[in-house]
């Protein structure tokens, strides 16, 4: 695959730096970007529209590059990869979110992918601060007999809470996705999900819950009891509560990491990014620091090791929490992966990650870096 990846300060730099590649020659077919909003995503999108090539884009809690030399953890920044793709081999669609609910968001975008390609592999990224990533990945999977290859995230806005981002070409939604869908017989896209947050304290049990809305833990109101355990106070929240996410046990013995994204003080309630069932039983958790960074380089390398070929391109979709626990550490691992497959790569911190587990098991999570590797067979 031929490709070009950088990094730009604006979006002046981005524009200029897009053509400066396609005047060296390079014939992009895809374009993937991820930018702070400080870069104006609305005038971005525009901007993006006298290219001829489609753009999957987001907005961003921070951007992540690595190109051999540096692995980087950036601000107030854009990072873009330009592909010279096969253009039959993929498609990238906006899907507006307008009258949808999560689950209908992620249906609409299997429908349309498993219309586009028989054997269809998804990157995904989705805007809208309380939009549940587990019921859109549930809603894209179900629109298949068995699972398909999905990795992605939730937009961020460099930790404000108030609005994120999907875009494409001369658009942009603010409550919907962008998604790219590459045919799997020609184009592999495979990854991993790795965490290594751990839990705190005994299990509780969520006593009442909606959704990504839970109300009460143990019978006392979720809001009470993440602030008396935590020892915050309601303007912490909820920037701290992506750093001490809820563990959610799963019925086959896994768990996934719920982050808070959002509070209504009036009930009491937190919203999560994800679904958290009510009787589901729970812990509270955090990093445990450089560990962290150890348990993804061995989950890499385990990765690395079950087989397949080197990557043309690496993606990261890692959490914002990764990035505030972990500080410069973050690009460790970040310089781990690209030493392991040996390519460049480029992504986000995220409010949610889509990926799979070690046992091949598709689902969201937060606190986690969710890597996709893609190359052309």
């Amino acid at each position: 695959m031929k490709k070009t990846t950088f990094k730009a300060e604006s979006q002046a730099d981005l524009v200029a730096k897009i053509h400066a590649a396609i005047s060296g020659g390079l014939n992009p077919t895809l374009g993937i970007l991820f930018c702070s909003v400080d870069l104006g995503i609305t005038a971005t999108a525009q901007a993006l529209g006298e290219f001829a090539f489609p753009f999957f884009a987001c907005s961003s809690c921070g951007e992540i590059f690595t190109d051999g030399e540096q692995s980087r953890a950036l601000e107030n920044s854009a990072v873009v990869a330009l592909l010279e793709l096969p253009a039959d081999a993929f498609q990238v669609k906006l899907i507006q979110g307008a009258g949808l609910d999560s689950r209908a968001l992620g249906a609409a975008i299997g429908s349309w992918g498993k219309a586009v390609f028989k054997n269809p592999a998804f990157m995904v990224v989705i805007s809208g601060i309380t939009r549940d990533g587990e019921e859109a990945v549930h809603g894209l999977l179900g629109e298949f007999p068995e699972q398909v290859p999905l990795f992605g995230g939730l937009a961020g806005d460099d930790a404000k809470f108030k609005e994120t981002f999907a875009f494409t070409n001369g658009l942009a939604t603010s409550d919907g996705a962008v998604a790219c869908v590459f045919d799997a017989d020609r184009i592999a896209v495979e990854g991993l999900a790795t965490s290594g947050w751990v839990g705190l304290g005994a299990p509780k049990t969520v006593t009442s819950s909606e959704g990504n809305v839970v109300y009460s833990i143990d019978g006392e109101p979720a809001l009470d009891i993440y602030k008396k355990y935590l020892d915050i106070r309601d303007v912490d929240l909820p920037g701290i509560g992506m750093e001490y996410p809820l563990q959610v046990m799963r019925d086959d013995g896994t768990h996934v990491l719920r982050a808070v994204v959002g509070v209504d003080f009036e009930r009491h309630a937190l919203v999560f990014a994800g679904a958290v069932p009510q009787n589901a039983q729970v812990r509270f958790s955090s990093s445990p620091g450089f560990e962290t960074v150890d348990h993804a380089r061995r989950d890499f390398e385990t990765f690395a090791k079950a087989g397949g070929q080197a990557p043309d391109l690496l993606v990261f979709f890692s959490c914002i929490a990764r990035h505030a626990a972990l500080g410069p550490m973050v690009e460790d691992e970040i310089r781990a992966a690209q030493r392991i497959w040996n390519a460049p790569g480029l992504g986000f911190f995220t409010y949610g990650e889509i990926g799979k587990n070690l046992v091949g098991r598709c689902d969201f999570y937060n606190e986690t870096c969710a890597l996709v590797l893609l190359r052309v067979k």
